[in-house]
């Protein structure tokens, strides 16, 4: 079988989502905040919430990279929020387990994964660190043979539904130093594990992101995934998965848009005319269409590329989720303008999916900063050879990159600014359909020009918050919020 030819059991797959989404109502999931629980046990039937699970550990597919990637494609076309948390349970749950957790561990946690009989979750971020995991506090601090594990963290999607999560944390000798970050197991009744407040997010409203609070939560040491020093390998590997799972779910919702924008356009009449033959309209579906071809073709080859074992850079990783999650903002946006005041309207589909696409520019890894790590690295390539699909790039465009290096250290927005062009040129690299590659060359020149050009420099006033206040004033609302937090006096014991 070709590798970028959907397999007979993924089209199997597929075509059983479609009819699936036939018969759920998932604007009422949104309104409710929660995924249907037929919804999650009939995912769990097919396999679909362990899809890479190997068969001789109770998997029930076994699909490879390039499998998966389609059926995520399939599943962001019907539904965001079911599309990240299906995504979340294989890419960031279950893929550590998979490939740095012990036998044991899998015996333990892989067939009850594999069936959605359990969820699985993974804990890096924290409020103070964001998107930088080296600005994390969560510490393991060595005490004998436990960890001690103590801190918090933040937005871990389904962390208070899950039976496993993957926690990084800072590695702690017996004496406080510090011996790099280890990628730990916890059980959901692991002691000193506390599930905290859920976020009350713009967009997937019916998947749960929550806090977790670890009070020198005693750790066993089977429970290290890699070695007591590997977390930031452990956690590098599954969000680079996580990115091009992100990819294939914001290509999916892509060519949702076009197909909504589409109809809506071909029925729409006005002055007589279908507003499919007005000129804007001609132009915000090609646009669209190549953005779904070329990305979706990007997203198929990677994934291939996983599967014949060649190694995917993590900057190219970077890259794609950067590009697919900007594409898909700018097209759920031109889709709602083009359906006018049916897209604003909540009855129609556009806007709850508008809401959910916005976050694929925020999770794993902000838009700002994947520009800036790929920029960077294009620049700290000094000799480049051709054996990366990095120093390839550095290579077509070393007249660009000397001249960069030759007005000395690139400040962030120049980084930021060669690292989103580097991503255009990868992707333009890689189209193969005619339309697709004019459509990314244009989005590559354009790219170009905004590096070459001058870097602004904004003329802040001194006393900003001063200027702010003389133009708009300033006030507090006392209105007060829902009490949420339980009595203390429903929590006493009588004597």
């Amino acid at each position: 079988m070709n590798c970028v030819e959907e397999s007979a059991a993924v089209s199997e797959i597929n075509a059983w989502l479609r009819t699936l989404a036939g018969r759920m109502d998932f604007r009422q999931m949104d309104a409710r905040r929660c995924l249907a629980p037929h919804l999650v046990l009939e995912l769990g039937n097919k396999g679909l919430l362990g899809m890479q699970v190997p068969v001789a550990l109770g998997g029930v597919l076994g699909l490879s990279c390039f499998e998966q990637m389609r059926v995520q494609r399939q599943l962001g076309a019907i539904d965001l929020t079911m599309a990240f948390f299906v995504g979340l349970n294989n890419g960031l749950g279950i893929r550590p387990l998979v490939r740095f957790a012990s036998p044991e561990l899998q015996q333990r946690y892989l067939p009850q994964l594999a069936t959605g009989r359990m969820l699985a979750a993974f804990a890096v971020t924290e409020p103070c660190a964001g998107s930088n995991p080296l600005g994390m506090r969560t510490e393991a601090r060595r005490e004998g043979p436990l960890l001690r594990v103590t801190g918090h963290k933040a937005w871990c999607g389904s962390a208070a539904w899950a039976g496993v999560i993957t926690l990084i944390a800072r590695h702690l000798d017996e004496q406080g130093r510090d011996r790099g970050f280890v990628a730990l197991c916890l059980d959901a009744a692991q002691p000193g594990l506390h599930q905290g407040s859920e976020a009350l997010t713009l967009g997937l409203k019916g998947m749960i992101q929550n806090r977790l609070q670890l009070d020198a939560a005693p750790v066993a040491p089977d429970r290290v995934l890699g070695s007591a020093s590997s977390g930031l390998a452990v956690a590098a590997e599954t969000m680079g998965f996580g990115r091009l799972g992100i990819a294939a779910t914001c290509v999916g919702a892509l060519w949702r848009c076009l197909q909504l924008m589409h109809d809506y356009a071909h029925w729409r009449r006005i002055g007589g005319r279908s507003l499919a033959a007005f000129g804007h309209a001609r132009l915000v579906l090609a646009q669209a269409h190549g953005a779904a071809l070329a990305l979706g073709n990007w997203v198929d080859h990677l994934a291939c590329a996983m599967d014949a074992g060649r190694p995917v850079p993590a900057v190219v990783l970077a890259a794609v989720k950067l590009l697919a999650s900007e594409t898909l903002g700018e097209v759920s946006d031109a889709a709602l303008q083009l359906l006018g005041g049916r897209g604003f309207c909540d009855n129609s589909p556009i806007g709850q999916l508008w809401r959910d696409a916005r976050v694929t520019r925020l999770f794993e890894g902000p838009s700002e900063t994947l520009a800036a790590f790929i920029g960077q690295s294009v620049l700290d390539l000094r000799q480049p050879s051709d054996d990366t699909w990095l120093a390839g790039q550095a290579q077509a465009h070393r007249q660009t990159l000397e001249c960069l290096r030759a007005e000395g250290p690139a400040n962030e927005l120049q980084a930021q600014r060669l690292g989103v062009y580097t991503a255009w040129s990868m992707l333009a690299g890689s189209a193969q359909q005619a339309h697709a590659r004019a459509w990314a060359e244009a989005r590559l020149a354009q790219a170009r020009q905004r590096l070459l050009s001058d870097v602004p420099h904004a003329d802040v006033a001194q006393d900003l918050a001063g200027a702010i206040d003389a133009s708009i004033g300033r006030w507090r609302n006392a209105v007060q919020a829902e009490d949420v937090v339980l009595d203390d006096w429903m929590t006493q014991v009588c004597p």
